[in-house]
């Protein structure tokens, strides 16, 4: 089953189905850039304001343009959970996909929904392989860093220090998001492979080099092993799987829904919006 926050990989039950089903878009297929079907919006520094909350007119905004035939979507480096509250406040009349980690996954929510965690099915997911979750881990290890690891709607963490804490801390007043405390990382792999892999740091530019250079020394190919990024707000590092970006994400969701790249405009400020904004023709 596909349907919850611990699925995994592309497969879809009978609730997404009915879901997809919902959007109408098999007259998509067909839409040329004149006649757009799709807009996809990240979150931080686009849809959300600069306390990152979703004001009542930018809901407004896209609550008619669902109500008009577009299916709109959001594409975040958030976890879900982190986005949990505004899928809530928007209140969508139609279906609502999220691509979220990155690219990394894709959840889809009911219309209006008032329980996105119990409502929600997944489309895919794709997360790091075993041999680069070791290896983050270690690097993390060496230079005493935290790792935020996701699987699921649960973000483990392993705090050793009150630095670590503040970290925590600092990621929860960001993005409203709730953290599982564990002691040691070996819990975490019990629960599985993780979407994704947060370093927490306050110089993320140079700790990203770090790792490239720690993966270069044990021998990993980080071209086909990982995706590392600067965060944005800067204060991690993220570790994804090399095919993991939002473009590809929102390829993967165009494919699933029936909308083609063309019919499509996405919306993005950040780094991690590069391949998701030359995705479409805006």
């Amino acid at each position: 089953s596909a349907s919850g926050p611990a699925a995994t990989h592309a497969s879809c039950d009978a609730r997404a189905m009915a879901m997809m089903k919902q959007l109408d878009t098999a007259k998509h297929a067909s839409a040329t850039p004149s006649q757009y079907r799709m807009v996809a919006l990240d979150l931080d520094g686009t849809l959300l304001n600069k306390e990152h909350q979703l004001t009542e007119a930018s809901a407004e905004m896209l609550r008619s343009l669902s109500s008009s035939g577009f299916t709109v979507a959001l594409a975040t480096g958030r976890s879900a959970p982190a986005v949990y509250e505004h899928v809530k406040k928007l209140r969508l009349p139609k279906p609502l996909p999220v691509v979220c980690y990155n690219g990394a996954s894709c959840r889809i929510f009911p219309a209006a929904t008032t329980n996105p965690r119990e409502e929600q099915s997944t489309l895919f997911e794709e997360p790091l392989d075993d041999a680069t979750v070791d290896a983050v881990l270690e690097f993390a290890a060496s230079i005493g860093m935290m790792v935020q690891y996701y699987v699921g709607d649960d973000i483990f963490v392993v705090c050793e220090s009150e630095a670590h804490r503040d970290f925590v801390r600092r990621y929860q007043e960001l993005t409203g998001a709730s953290h599982t405390y564990i002691d040691s990382y070996a819990e975490a792999r019990l629960a599985g492979l993780p979407s994704k892999a947060l370093i927490m740091t306050d110089e993320p530019d140079k700790v990203a080099a770090m790792a490239l250079e720690y993966f270069k020394h044990q021998g990993i190919d980080e071209s086909r092993t990982a995706k590392v990024i600067p965060g944005s707000p800067p204060f991690f590092v993220e570790f994804l799987h090399p095919n993991v970006c939002k473009g590809n994400g929102l390829l993967k969701l165009c494919d699933m829904v029936g909308v083609t790249p063309e019919a499509t405009i996405a919306m993005g400020d950040g780094d991690n919006d590069a391949e998701f904004l030359q995705f479409g023709p805006l």
